[in-house]
């Protein structure tokens, strides 16, 4: 830990700057073992600072916020918890076995760590599958805002983030394909011609014109 720390305020420095105007490193460490140096308390947070011989703060410019997670054990479910620090160490330690509808729907940061996770278990295929998809809504929002530019979908811009914001939502409940799909749908609504519609999307214009 000391080792990592040294290393941020190291490459912090700046050539030729004798003032020496680092910035504040805290580490946050998660531990998910037990830390004998700090055996014998019952906390499962501790701020860790540099002291002198008589418990005076020697420097606030480096300190350790170590989290034990072994030691957190939480007795309500993770929608009853109030403290902020409680919720944090309850979804990093439970996340294996959570799922999203136990997460209460205002707590977006811990919807978007959820999706992280969800991402992180993918096969090395299935996340290939993902960063295409990915690839394929930049090439459609590409092609949007050219035909933006060249004056053919006059206000298109917001119909084209609603259309996407409902492609993606569907797209993760029922597949890329079917995502892809609504996308076509929304584009010809918007008077973007097939062959248009099948540049931005890689269907198959015999499929768009089906699709129309």
């Amino acid at each position: 830990m000391i080792a990592y720390s040294s290393r941020i305020i190291s490459n912090s420095l700046v050539k030729g700057d004798h003032k020496y105007n680092y910035p504040t490193v805290i580490s946050i460490i998660l531990a998910n073992f037990k830390i004998p140096e700090l055996k014998g308390t019952p906390d499962f947070v501790q701020h860790v600072m540099l002291k002198d011989d008589k418990n005076r703060v020697f420097s606030e410019k480096v300190s350790y916020l170590l989290i034990d997670l072994s030691k957190f054990a939480a007795r309500k479910q993770f929608r009853n918890l109030t403290d902020d620090r409680q919720k944090w160490c309850y979804a990093i330690k439970n996340m294996w076995r959570l799922e999203e509808s136990d997460i209460p729907e205002k707590y977006d940061v811990f919807h978007e760590l959820y999706e992280d996770c969800q991402l992180s278990k993918l096969t090395t295929m299935e996340k290939e599958e993902y960063e295409k998809s990915v690839l394929e809504y930049e090439d459609v929002q590409d092609a949007m805002e050219y035909h933006h530019r060249m004056g053919k979908a006059e206000g298109f811009n917001d119909g084209f983030e609603k259309g996407k914001e409902k492609g993606m939502e569907e797209g993760r409940k029922e597949g890329r394909e079917e995502a892809l799909l609504q996308t076509a749908k929304n584009l010809l609504a918007l008077g973007i011609s097939p062959a248009d519609v099948a540049k931005a999307t890689g269907i198959p214009e015999e499929q768009i014109l089906q699709l129309q």
